[in-house]
Formats: C-alpha cells, structure tokens, sequence
C-alpha cells in the first residue's frame, strides 16, 4: 500500500508542458519514473464538471454539475453550486471510509468543507465568504491562505500586478499544503492549484506567437513559462515533505491553447436554413433592433482594431439589453424557433443546438428526423478551401447515458480550435472574436496526466480518464479497486487505470 499526493493543476497543457520540461525537473523526475502525456478531458472540457468528474469518477450526466465561467459577465456569474451531488462521494471521501487519512487543499466548489477522516480546507466559488476548514480547530492552528475560485478580470495596466498575486496565492496555498503534511499523520494529500487557468486565460497572446494579437513588444513574454517554473518548484516543497517514495499524480481538467480568434454565427446558420425566426421581418435598416445590434457590433470591432477592448468591456456593462444583445436573442423569435444556438460552451469550440419539440409538433415535423436534418447540416458546412467547420455533431444520447443527460442540448457537437460558437444575425457565417485580446487563452479537450514513481505498476492506456481517477487513488492506497461499492447509487463502477507488472 502506498502513500499518495495528488496535485491537480487547472488548465495544465501538455503541448505548453512537454517543451518546457527540460526546465522543470521535478515533474520531469516524476514522468520519468513513471508515466507524463496527455488524458482526454470530459465534454465539455470546463473545469466545474471536469473537476467534478475527477473527484467522483462520474461522466457529467451522471453528477450533473455543468455550470461554467462566463468571465464577460458583469460581476462573474454568481451561483452555488449543490454540493450534495459530491459531497462523500469523492476520491477522499472513499479513502478515509478505508481507515485512510486525508489532507485536502483547496477542492473548486467543495464549500463549505465537510467532515473527512483527516482535515480539509477549501474556499468559496461565485459566492460570498471566507476560507473555512474542517475540523473548525484548524482555522486556529493555522491561518488559512486564499482559496476558492478567484475570478479577477484585469485590464492590460493590471496585469503584472495580477501575475505576481497568482504567484504569491500559489505559494502561500503550497506552503499552507506542507504545513499540515509535516504536522500530520496521512495517507493521501490532494491540493488543488487553479492559478495557472487564470494565468493561461490572460497571458496567452502574450506567449504564443501565432495568436493574432501577439505583440511585438514582448512585454509579458515570459509569465506562462515562469509560472510553470514556480509549480515546478511547488511539487519540489510538496515532495520534500512527502519523502522519496510517496506517489505523486500530477493532473490537470483540461488543456489550453488559443481562444478562439473567429467566431462562427450559428443562429444565422440556422437562420439561413429555416430553423430560426428573426423578428426582422421588414427591411433591416428600419428596424431599431437591428441598428442596435449593429451599432454593438460596429463599437466592439472599432475597439478591437484600436487595441481598447478594456474600454469595450466597460461599455458592454453599461449598454441596456446587454445580455441579449451578447447572445443574439434580441433579435430571435424564441417561441417560433426549431433549433437555437444554445449558450452551453459559451464562446468556445464546443457546444450544443436545443430542438423545441413542442415547436416540432406544432409544425407536424418528427423531432428525430428534424435532428438528423440538423446533424447532417452541421456536418456538411464547410469553408471556402472545403475544410470542414464541425469536426463532429451527435444526439447527446450518442455521448451520454446518464440520469441527467436531459440537462444537455439535444445536439453536441465541436468545431474547429480557431472557431468559436456565436450568436448574432444578420452577419456572415463567420465574423472575427472582438474580445479576444481580453481574453486569448481558451479551454483544450486534451488534459495531463503524470504519475510516478510507479514501481511495480504501469498504466494500462485504454483506461486513461478523467472518470477513472478516483478508482486509481483507491486502488493504490488500499491495493483494491472499489468493486461494489456505489456511492451515488446510480452508475457503474469504474476501473483502475493502473496494473501490476
């Protein structure tokens, strides 16, 4: 039986990763001794139901929690999270029912913290209020750093400032990690680091010279790479306190690349094939809506060419109507609608098409045939160079089984990585993504996975997931897969992706 320290990274890329390791020698000490490479993500690859998925080993329709970030909405989205979908069923949860001691360290969502076999802190996430650990005495052993989900949105002039806090929350969270581990007796440590996706979402552009708006500067250049650094040196504190032999399984939700620069108008998809009503109905240019759509359009692009997309972000809050005028209902006609664009994914690669059945009925259509119809055109658009634009489209049926699969759009699908999923009208297909200076980091499918020393295990690649994570952690502690036990009650059991040599 083993000790383990789990270090889940949000956001942590392996194309980003792999090129850097030769400046990272701890994670690349831990790979060598083990395994380090890419692990497919969850769809859709967001951290909330990805990290859900980690800690439970349920697909999204099965725990349900699909909630994203919108980082353009005045104030973040504010919302909580039900916790009962994983609360005491998580990786942990299921350790410390086997006699395992736990050290947890900042879980996204997991707040308040619940009774563990061992201590466990966490912060709050789109909600107010502070810090909190279980057992209560903790807060007044140690002093809590910040935790939780921070959702800053600097502007360009805050940007060095907001870097070094990312770096100083990061270590001060570590720091806190090594204090209980030395004080402690344990068996498993999970702390979670959600820095570095703020990091990627802001700084991209900056690291990447082929995004669009790379300046020539090169101010900023270097964040991305020495943030890596600094979590290199993390794991260093992390496994100096942990010994030589502790396992350590160093994990991410989700990649990161390029946001993308593009947008693809899909409601004008649908428009320009009858599957959409616009409430334009006259000539454009006298309906007071559409002059309003297009004014925003007009003010975001301008903005965009001359470098002000802070000043676009400030604007956008004070317009009336902003959130409809951000997601093209304002020009829709919802209830004569057969198909919509929906807001599922948001700006991303990714994302979903909601069918009205009642709609269907009313027009004597079959809802099955009607999402055939649907399918076949996402499948068959193409551009100019006769590149496909979808890379795949299904029923959500096609993906998922579980009780909450209802909670999905009746159609998946995923673009390609330079489009985004847009919502206006009256527009070409495909219009250029006037934010993303503001925000050019964006969310891949592919996520990492590096565990070592393994010993007399290897990884059995068939078995690499996101959903089979916590039977790994369970097999490893207790040298048992957690066959027959259920915790939710609804879905199967899953598999170890490691095995005996």
């Amino acid at each position: 039986m083993s000790r383990i320290v789990v270090v889940g990274i949000d956001g942590l890329d392996w194309p980003v990763l792999e090129p850097l390791l030769d400046e990272l020698p701890v994670m690349r000490e831990i790979g060598r001794k083990g395994h380090a490479g890419e692990m497919p993500s969850v769809f859709p690859p967001d951290s909330i139901p990805s990290w859900v998925s980690i800690f439970t080993g349920y697909d999204p329709s099965e725990h349900g929690v699909l909630d994203s970030i919108d980082y353009f909405k005045k104030g973040i989205k504010r919302f909580a999270v039900d916790t009962g979908a994983f609360r005491g069923k998580t990786f942990w949860d299921l350790a410390g029912e086997r006699g395992k001691k736990v050290i947890v360290v900042n879980p996204l969502l997991a707040y308040p913290p619940w009774d563990v076999n061992g201590v466990m802190a966490s912060g709050p996430v789109f909600i107010s209020g502070e810090a909190m650990a279980t057992p209560k005495s903790l807060a007044g052993e140690l002093e809590l750093p910040p935790l939780g989900g921070i959702v800053d949105f600097p502007e360009k002039g805050e940007l060095t400032a907001f870097a070094r806090k990312s770096h100083e929350e990061t270590l001060r969270t570590v720091e806190f990690t090594v204090k209980l581990m030395e004080s402690r007796d344990w068996d498993l440590v999970f702390v979670s680091i959600l820095t570095l996706d703020r990091i990627f979402h802001f700084f991209w552009r900056y690291h990447d010279t082929g995004d669009p708006t790379h300046p020539r500067s090169g101010r900023h250049a270097g964040v991305i790479r020495e943030f890596h650094k600094l979590l290199d040196d993390c794991i260093g504190m992390l496994q100096r306190s942990a010994g030589d032999d502790t396992i350590f399984m160093i994990l991410s939700d989700h990649g990161h690349g390029m946001r993308p620069p593009s947008y693809f108008n899909l409601n004008q998809l649908l428009l320009e094939h009858g599957l959409l009503e616009s409430r334009i109905k006259g000539p454009k240019f006298l309906h007071p809506r559409y002059l309003v759509d297009r004014a925003k359009n007009f003010t975001l692009e301008t903005l965009h060419r001359l470098d002000m997309e802070d000043l676009a972000y400030r604007i956008a809050h004070i317009l009336p109507w902003t959130r409809k005028l951000k997601k093209g209902d304002f020009l829709t006609e919802p209830t004569e609608n057969l198909a919509t664009a929906s807001e599922f994914g948001g700006n991303n690669p990714f994302g979903g098409i909601a069918v009205s059945r009642k709609r269907c009925s009313s027009m004597g259509l079959e809802y099955e045939e009607l999402r055939d119809r649907i399918i076949a055109l996402l499948l068959g658009t193409s551009e100019k160079n006769g590149e496909p634009v979808f890379l795949w489209a299904k029923r959500r049926e096609e993906l998922f089984s579980g009780p909450h699969t209802d909670k999905f759009p009746d159609i998946l699908y995923e673009m390609r990585p330079e489009y985004g999923t847009n919502w206006s009208l009256h527009v070409p297909l495909v219009t250029r993504n006037p934010r993303h200076r503001k925000i050019s980091g964006g969310h891949r499918k592919d996520s990492v996975m590096i565990v070592g020393p393994l010993h007399h295990w290897r990884i059995d690649t068939r078995h690499l997931s996101p959903l089979n994570i916590a039977s790994t952690i369970v097999h490893l502690l207790t040298e048992r897969t957690p066959d027959g036990h259920d915790p939710a009650g609804t879905v199967k059991n899953r598999c170890s992706f490691l095995v005996r040599d």
